[in-house]
């Protein structure tokens, strides 16, 4: 590896280190798995991307294989951001290239984060309006496509992204847009690299025009390729939604150019608490059909876990107990503000404990971000791990997956406390595990087993609000139908027929090695939501 090291540093302009100290803080990202690469590459040119994935195709050619994992800040919860061979981190490759106010579009690349780049836009009264970790790359969010918090208000990141450049794992590069037919025509007509990869993947969606169209029937999954069914219109055919949920798959971002909306209005929030399950069933259900910014669940029992640490929050003024937080939150005009809270304070029951937020309460609405950090870094033995986040269940089963869950904490003698976006039906529960014992991590497998299938008897999708990587790989694969699989296969061999780009995540996920390569050790740093 050191030759390699060596050899690869007089032919990019960026740095490839084999270092064992370099290796090891590359071996983790947010997910249970920990993968220690052989390299580690920090690209400062998009030619130094297209040097490194042309290296790595030659000797997959001579069957030395030396599989790619793109990297941005190490945020993905799946493992698809860790990886035993060479990892490309774009954290350098984070710079604004151009923002067009009047057109309001951004050209950046893919290492820039979303907090750096909203920063930048709002100087220019702009904004790129999703609601997640502001350390999130631009690239790593179309890689993994997460329903943001506000995406059902706004669409999340596959609204805005107007274009792509990208790499292929032969080194080429194809601008992603959408095509006319006719320059899809002269495309495949053409020998270049690009003119094969349209010509494959027309081939594909001819031969399986129906699996296309059975995908097409299930939006609300990233598992496999799916967006598939969105390449070809009766005018165009557009490659660029293959990307979304591709986890660095089928090709490596080296550009973006982005939509951006107007800076809106700052958002005023309501908190309600709940102790009687179905008032707030009927509550979340009537606010989301007022089309909110934000409509978050968390477990009362998160925020009284963080009150006996002295983080309770100043808005409570009575004992917690059991019951449902809800945080409901609009970003329109005040005055149509206001007339949206006071449509959610008709519908609530008597004696139903709410605050409005106001200019004296507004530190106390933070507090409630806080309050969760406590509760996710609490002192007790273990660690609160996102082992399966981000699952998918439909607004109408949501009482059910309550229900499944309370039975799930008697079986397992867990504590299962959910916190989420009733709005995107998108939820999450950290047990506290111990990694570092043999039953520990048995602990987890059965886990994920019986989470799994209470999400599935719920008519929910693990991968409805972010794809499988690997960990929910484990659990994912038996939802997809033998067509579809080998749709997904027939992708990524059209992409990347050697196989070397991230070929350990998504459909080449192996369970034997994914429970191999569970960590053993706790994380350290602080866990986030």
């Amino acid at each position: 590896m050191s030759k390699l090291a060596e050899y690869l540093n007089q032919h990019i302009l960026g740095n490839v280190f084999d270092s064992p100290l370099i290796r090891e803080t590359y071996s983790t990202d947010r997910s249970i798995l920990k993968m220690t690469p052989r390299l580690v590459a920090l690209p400062e040119t998009t030619n130094d991307i297209r040097k490194l994935l042309r290296f790595s195709s030659q000797l997959a050619s001579r069957d030395f294989k030396l599989p790619v994992t793109v990297r941005g800040t190490g945020l993905d919860k799946t493992g698809a951001s860790i990886g035993s061979g060479l990892i490309i981190s774009t954290e350098k490759l984070n710079h604004i290239e151009e923002i067009d106010v009047r057109g309001r579009l951004v050209r950046v690349q893919p290492g820039i984060t979303l907090g750096a780049l909203n920063e930048a836009l709002r100087l220019q009264g702009m904004c790129l309006p999703i609601v997640y970790d502001p350390r999130a790359t631009i690239g790593g969010l179309i890689a993994n496509c997460p329903n943001d918090d506000a995406s059902e208000r706004y669409g999340g990141i596959f609204r805005f992204v107007d274009r792509l450049e990208v790499v292929l794992a032969s080194g080429d590069i194809v601008q992603l847009s959408p095509q006319s037919l006719r320059s899809v025509e002269a495309k495949i007509a053409s020998t270049l690299p690009e003119g094969e990869l349209y010509r494959k993947i027309e081939h594909i969606i001819d031969e399986s025009a129906d699996t296309i169209l059975d995908c097409g029937m299930r939006p609300l999954d990233l598992a496999g390729y799916r967006g598939i069914a969105q390449v070809r219109s009766s005018h165009s055919l557009n490659l660029l939604p293959l990307m979304f949920g591709s986890q660095g798959t089928l090709a490596v971002i080296s550009d973006v150019i982005l939509h951006v909306e107007t800076l809106p209005p700052d958002p005023e929030r309501m908190m309600v608490s709940f102790h009687d399950l179905k008032a707030a069933q009927r509550f979340l259900n009537f606010v989301r059909d007022l089309e909110p910014f934000l409509l978050k669940v968390y477990d009362l029992r998160i925020i009284e876990a963080a009150a006996e640490r002295g983080k309770k929050p100043d808005l409570f003024t009575r004992k917690l107990g059991k019951g449902l937080l809800v945080i409901v939150s609009f970003d329109y005009r005040r005055s149509r503000n206001r007339k949206k809270f006071e449509q959610c304070l008709t519908i609530l029951p008597p004696n139903t404990f709410s605050v409005l937020e106001s200019p004296e309460n507004g530190a106390a609405f933070d507090s409630l971000y806080n309050s969760l950090l406590s509760y996710l870094n609490d002192d007790g033995r273990g660690e609160h791990a996102p082992i399966m986040d981000d699952v998918f269940v439909p607004s109408m089963h949501f009482g059910d997956f309550l229900d499944g869950l309370k039975e799930l904490e008697d079986e397992l003698r867990v504590d299962l406390p959910i916190f989420g976006s009733f709005a995107t039906s998108s939820y999450n529960v950290r047990p506290r595990f111990d990694c570092t014992s043999i039953d520990g991590r048995k602990q987890i497998i059965n886990f994920l087993k019986r989470y799994s299938q209470l999400v599935l008897d719920c008519q929910g999708s693990l991968t409805g609000n972010g794809p499988e990587g690997q960990v929910k790989a484990l659990m994912a694969p038996r939802t997809l139908g033998v067509g579809e699989r080998q749709l997904y296969s027939n992708i990524k061999e059209a992409f990347d027929p050697l196989g070397i780009l991230n070929p350990h995540v998504k459909l080449g996920a192996d369970i034997k090695n994914i429970i191999r390569h569970i960590r053993t050790t706790e994380k350290g740093g602080i866990i986030t939501p």
